[in-house]
């Protein structure tokens, strides 16, 4: 009976299905001198799990995490420069547009008119742009319908056993 039961916890252990106090249960049962012979690879691994948990390591391990240290300082700094530095970018400008002098208010206002002429070039670039990619698509349309009336030109020759020139 209890070849049995020690049989069906392997199978769970085989599954990992076994909860530590049956793996305790089949250390125990397999550091017994007599074990069927059918199972006696299961003693191997079963002493070899508790020979492996009386060894130690003989000399001690030395980590080596300065140069990770040093990394994550160097980073956490330039981080927090870069907050600095975009806080400082943020801060409205005391000097208002009326407090500016005409010649500065003449090159504010000539600024203003160069970007809009480019976003308006731009806006127009944008759509000439929408312009080809329908054209595009058309083209891309008729290559496919292309390839359709070759298939069908190719299956039609070989049901009426035409050769192609």
């Amino acid at each position: 009976m209890e070849l049995n039961k020690i049989e069906s916890l392997i199978e769970k252990y085989d599954k990992g299905n076994t909860s530590l106090s049956e793996e305790a249960q089949l250390r125990s049962y397999f550091s017994k001198k007599s074990i069927p012979h059918h199972l006696v690879t299961y003693k191997q691994l079963f002493f070899y799990f508790k020979s492996d948990t009386k060894h130690s390591a003989q000399r001690s391990l030395k980590v080596r995490y300065k140069i990770q240290n040093k990394f994550i300082r160097y980073v956490s700094v330039a981080a927090a420069l870069l907050i600095f530095f975009m806080a400082l970018m943020n801060i409205p400008s005391k000097k208002n547009i009326s407090s500016l002098s005409d010649e500065e208010l003449h090159a504010y206002n000539e600024t203003i008119k160069a970007l809009e002429l480019i976003s308006n070039k731009m806006k127009e670039g944008n759509v000439a742009l929408s312009n080809l990619s329908i054209i595009n698509s058309s083209f891309e349309m008729s290559n496919l319908n292309i390839k359709i009336l070759s298939e069908f030109q190719n299956s039609t020759n070989s049901i009426f056993k035409i050769k192609n020139k």
